[in-house]
């Protein structure tokens, strides 16, 4: 009898150890939601990912020019004047959404855009659809100049201070509130 009342007792349902891989899932699958959202809505602390260039010289890279895969510039060029760094891409929604701030931002200070993993005609297409804020555009085809500024993802900016180093790093999309709160303080602050 006391066979049976053993069968009978592993009969009764599923125990916890079956349930235990599920509930781990689902706990990453709701992490990551919640860090996506957060991503998307622009909503995500820019602290959240530290840069390790801040307080540092930007790096002095060649950036090949969009119009000319020949010619490159160099952020030093723009020495003596705040500046900011766009990392963006035509595929990149986020970016889209931050065009109308952009533009906005252009007004006091100047932008460099670096067109991420993107090709040159999808950027080009890009611009005439949502605007050509920047005062220069280089290209990132595969990935190495942002390998070496730390770029986690698009859209990422970068203000630089008028001696040439990295002040702040802004990771998600320019809406109005970082534009107010965070990004034009910063310039005025560098003036």
């Amino acid at each position: 009898m006391t066979n049976e009342s053993n069968k009978d007792a592993r009969r009764t349902g599923p125990k916890l150890p079956f349930f235990l891989p599920m509930i781990g899932f689902l706990i990453l699958a709701s992490f990551a939601a919640t860090a996506l959202f957060a991503t998307l809505s622009g909503n995500r602390n820019p602290e959240q990912l530290p840069s390790v260039l801040i307080g540092k010289p930007v790096p002095d890279t060649p950036i090949p020019l969009l119009d000319d895969g020949l010619a490159t510039l160099t952020l030093t060029d723009f020495a003596g004047k705040p500046l900011l760094v766009n990392f963006f891409a035509s595929w990149c929604a986020p970016c889209r959404a931050e065009a109308p701030a952009l533009a906005q931002l252009a007004k006091n200070v100047t932008i460099i855009g670096i067109a991420y993993k993107d090709k040159p005609a999808d950027t080009n297409d890009f611009l005439n659809q949502f605007g050509n804020p920047f005062s220069a555009i280089g290209v990132d085809r595969d990935g190495r100049l942002g390998f070496t500024w730390g770029v986690y993802g698009v859209p990422e900016n970068y203000l630089i201070g008028s001696d040439g180093t990295v002040l702040l790093r802004h990771a998600g999309p320019i809406d109005r509130r970082v534009l107010n709160e965070v990004l034009i303080p910063a310039i005025e602050g560098t003036k």
